[in-house]
């Protein structure tokens, strides 16, 4: 795995045109939103 964090990466990575750093950027993005709505969904939504 590659050294550094992830804001880091996202923000130079995207900067220089990096494929890779949007395609991992778009990743972190979709895992937070799974791991925020994910549990709420399961739970029965927000009161």
């Amino acid at each position: 795995m590659a050294g550094g964090c992830t804001s880091g990466h996202s923000i130079v990575g995207i900067a220089l045109g990096a494929k890779s750093s949007s395609v991992g950027t778009i990743s972190f993005m979709l895992g937070r939103l799974a791991a925020t709505w994910l549990p709420i969904a399961l739970a029965g939504g927000i009161a």
